[in-house]
């Protein structure tokens, strides 16, 4: 049991230095809103990255808004960087959910490096709203917001 976790700590540590590879993933969940949920997902590999958007609106039938674009080496190199100064993988993965209240939507951050996946509750999280994580939330919200508004 010491060696496989032993095992996982240097998997962990290992992914945590590696910027070759990362995945994000925004989910939000609404409550009354113009969409049911959106999610962004953001890939980059080697300095190179695309930003997905799929967002759900609230009508019957129910009608999907896709959008998709690269990402610059700049913008890359920013998510990077405040991925890794957020340090996602120590904690701070408790958050609220308000969709049941009409409040604030519940939003969720998966984040991948290699095999090591782990999954934070942003709404409502103190960790993210200042310093990196806080940073981190606005630019991805920020591409966010932009590919919504490209469909528009």
């Amino acid at each position: 049991m010491l060696l496989t976790a032993c095992g996982l700590l240097s998997m962990l540590m290992s992914a945590q230095a590696s910027d070759k590879s990362l995945r994000l993933s925004v989910h939000q969940q609404f409550g009354k809103a113009l969409y049911r949920e959106c999610q962004l997902d953001i890939g980059t590999y080697d300095g190179a990255g695309t930003a997905s958007l799929r967002c759900v609106r609230s009508v019957v039938p129910a009608i999907e808004l896709l959008r998709r674009r690269s990402l610059t080496a700049d913008e890359v190199k920013r998510l990077v960087a405040l991925a890794r100064e957020s340090d996602l993988f120590s904690g701070g993965h408790i958050g609220i959910d308000g969709t049941g209240s009409d409040g604030p939507p519940y939003e969720t951050l998966r984040v991948s490096r290699e095999a090591i996946t782990g999954v934070l509750v942003t709404s409502g999280n103190p960790t993210f709203a200042a310093g990196p994580r806080g940073r981190l939330l606005d630019l991805l919200h920020t591409l966010l917001e932009e590919l919504q508004d490209s469909a528009k």
